[in-house]
C-alpha cells in the first residue's frame, strides 16, 4: 500500500496537471501553485472541463500509477473534494 504522500504528489497532481491543461481557458497547474492563484476562494470554478473527461483522467492516471481499488478511491475522494475544475459551463442554461 503506497502513502497518502505518494499519491498526492503523483497520482492526484498529474490528474490535476491534465484536467486543467485541457480546460477552458487551459491553466499550467503548477504555474497557479507558484502564482498563488490556487490560494484564492473558489478559482477552480473559473475552468471548465466535462465531468466524462475528468473521470477518463482520472481513470486513466490511476491505472497508469496501477492503483489498486483503496487507492483509486482515495484519489477519486481527494480530487472530487478538492479541487478539480467545474464539470458545468457557465453558458449552459439549466432546464
Amino acid at each position: 500500500m503506497r502513502t497518502d504522500k505518494y499519491l498526492w504528489e503523483n497520482v492526484c497532481m498529474n490528474i490535476y496537471r491534465q484536467m486543467y491543461k485541457e480546460a477552458e481557458p487551459s491553466l499550467d497547474f503548477d504555474k497557479a501553485i507558484e502564482d498563488g492563484i490556487t490560494a484564492e476562494p473558489n478559482w477552480f470554478s473559473n475552468y471548465y472541463l466535462p465531468v466524462k473527461r475528468q473521470q477518463e483522467i482520472l481513470d486513466s492516471i490511476c491505472e497508469k500509477y496501477n492503483c489498486n481499488k483503496y487507492e483509486k478511491r482515495k484519489v477519486e475522494t481527494t480530487i472530487w473534494l478538492g479541487a478539480a475544475p467545474s464539470g458545468y459551463h457557465k453558458n449552459e442554461r439549466v432546464k
